[in-house]
C-alpha cells in the first residue's frame, strides 16, 4: 500500500495516497511459454469473467506430453528480444521509467531506454549491492533486489534497443 510519511520533530505523520498506490501496482504479469494465461481476481477481466460465467466444470486433461526432452525456446526477436519487454512491465520497471524507459513518470527518474546494455546492468548490480547509494536509489534498491542478474542483463539487452 502507498505510504506517504513526514517526520516533523519526533512526530511521525502517515497516510495512504491513492495517487501512490496506483502507481506502484503491478503492472504486468510473465506468462511462460505454454503455460495458460492466468488472471488474477482483481484484474476487471477476471472479475467480469465471475460475473458472466456460471460455475462450470473444469475441463477434461489434455494427454500427457510423451516423456522426451522439452522443445527448446522460440529464439528471441531482434532488437534484444520480448523477453526483456516482458520481464520490464512485470517488475514494474515502467511506474517510474515509463513504458519503453524513453519518457519518465516524474522528471526525478533517468531516462533509461537507448543506454548500452553493459551499462545498464553495472547500474543495475551497482543499486542492488548498495556499491551506488544516491539519487533516487532507495526507491529503486526495493525493486531490484527482486531482480536476477539473468533478468537485469535481459532488461537491459532490451532497453538498449529502445
Amino acid at each position: 500500500m502507498g505510504l506517504a510519511v513526514l517526520v516533523a520533530g519526533s512526530q511521525a505523520v502517515a497516510e495512504v495516497r491513492p495517487d501512490v498506490v496506483e502507481r506502484i501496482s503491478p503492472i504486468g504479469h510473465v506468462v511462460v511459454s505454454g503455460q495458460a494465461k492466468q488472471e488474477t481476481a482483481s484484474s476487471p477481466a477476471a472479475a467480469q469473467k465471475a460475473e458472466a460465467a456460471p460455475a462450470a466444470s473444469p475441463a477434461p486433461a489434455s494427454a500427457p506430453a510423451p516423456a522426451s526432452a522439452p522443445a527448446p525456446a522460440p529464439a528471441p526477436a531482434a532488437g534484444g528480444g520480448s523477453d526483456g519487454a516482458a520481464l520490464y512491465a512485470a517488475k514494474g520497471c515502467a511506474a517510474c521509467h515509463g513504458p519503453n524507459g524513453s519518457k519518465t513518470t516524474m522528471p526525478v527518474y533517468p531516462r533509461i531506454a537507448g543506454q548500452g546494455s553493459a551499462y545498464l546492468v553495472a547500474q543495475m548490480k551497482d543499486i542492488k549491492s548498495g556499491a551506488r547509494n544516491n539519487g533516487q536509489t532507495m526507491i529503486m534498491k526495493g525493486i531490484i533486489a527482486q531482480v536476477s542478474d539473468a533478468e537485469m542483463k535481459a532488461i537491459a539487452d532490451w532497453l538498449a534497443t529502445q
